[in-house]
């Protein structure tokens, strides 16, 4: 089964923040998921989805995700 573009953005993105990863540079990130072929507006509607559930945190400057 394939997962949801929002499933697979945030796998990558617990990858990036590597074993007890509590943050990411949200640029690096980023540019991460562009390179693997994610769309700006899927990885927005992810982080939105994601910031929903509480899962994850972006900074006011947009520069950091943090995982909760």
């Amino acid at each position: 089964r394939c997962p949801r573009p929002s499933e697979a953005i945030f796998g990558i993105l617990r990858d990036l923040g590597g074993p007890g990863g509590r943050s990411v540079p949200l640029p690096h990130a980023l540019g991460v998921l562009g390179a693997r072929g994610f769309t700006p507006a899927q990885v927005g509607a992810a982080l939105d989805e994601y910031e929903g559930l509480n899962v994850i945190q972006v900074n006011p400057a947009r520069t950091r995700l943090t995982f909760v």
